[in-house]
């Protein structure tokens, strides 16, 4: 896959795909979570995801309902109370997990609505429902280009991200093809294209200039033209297990995450 050269060498082997040094699958997409606010009612802006958990905006915040907020909130506590000691916020001790939890039961009073779809955070914004939440760059941008006074940041905290990853089955009758269209999604080209078109960030740091193409100012907008150290402070989605790394032990697994995540949002 000659496109492969030209990604980010951050996605070239994250550990989203890659264990032990053996690929599972290639990156060709992703995307950070950002803080967004309304510039017209949320001032000063704010540098820190601290405002997603402040009694200031009650009733006009709006994050995703997504059991993998709770990493959100482990990384803010990782920097505020660096005495539990969190390394990786989807590597997480009962206490660790207990302290991200009880966070997010103090936030629930303060949401307006956990959203599902990018379309219902776009609503709430645009009707003025909320000024304040937990979004994607592709959001900003609906935002924006309906007129809404919308910025988006990653908070100094860090943030979380995701990575899309295209795999092949070890069983695949047709591997060759399979190899194809690899490398026909993996070139430049393609990755520009499908950038702008479903809103989400290439891998491939060549994508960027023809993106303007497209687009004008979607590199930007998508942060592809971003340096390398931006895209290593992104936390990349993975999921939870109960036996982790980093010298955790006796880590919260998915399901438990999910039953939590429940528990805060009913």
């Amino acid at each position: 896959m000659p496109g492969y050269k030209q990604f980010f060498k951050g996605f070239q082997s994250p550990a989203s795909n890659t264990v032990k040094g053996k690929h599972y699958g290639i990156t060709l997409q992703w995307g950070p979570n950002t803080l967004l606010w309304n510039t017209a009612k949320v001032k000063p802006a704010p540098t820190s995801v601290s405002a997603l958990y402040s009694p200031k905006f009650r009733g006009k915040i709006t994050v995703p309902n997504n059991p993998i907020q709770i990493a959100d909130a482990a990384l803010y506590l990782s920097k505020t109370k660096p005495s539990l000691g969190i390394k990786d916020p989807y590597e997480l001790t009962k206490t660790q997990f207990d302290a991200a939890i009880a966070l997010l039961k103090q936030q629930r009073p303060l949401v307006k609505k956990y959203w599902g779809l990018a379309s219902d955070e776009v609503s709430l914004f645009k009707n003025g429902d909320v000024v304040i939440g937990a979004s994607w760059p592709y959001t900003t941008g609906l935002l924006k280009a309906a007129k809404v006074p919308v910025k988006e940041i990653i908070p100094k905290e860090g943030a979380t991200g995701w990575l899309d990853t295209w795999m092949l089955s070890a069983k695949a009758k047709h591997p060759n093809c399979a190899y194809a269209w690899y490398r026909y999604i993996s070139s430049p080209k393609v990755q520009a294209l499908q950038a702008v078109t479903y809103g989400e960030t290439p891998a491939s740091k060549a994508a960027c200039p023809l993106m303007n193409k497209l687009a004008a100012g979607s590199c930007a907008q998508y942060h592809a033209n971003e340096p390398e150290s931006y895209y290593a402070s992104i936390k990349f989605w993975k999921t939870p297990l109960a036996a982790c790394g980093n010298g955790q032990k006796n880590c919260m697994d998915y399901s438990q995450w999910v039953k939590a995540w429940n528990e805060v949002i009913s």
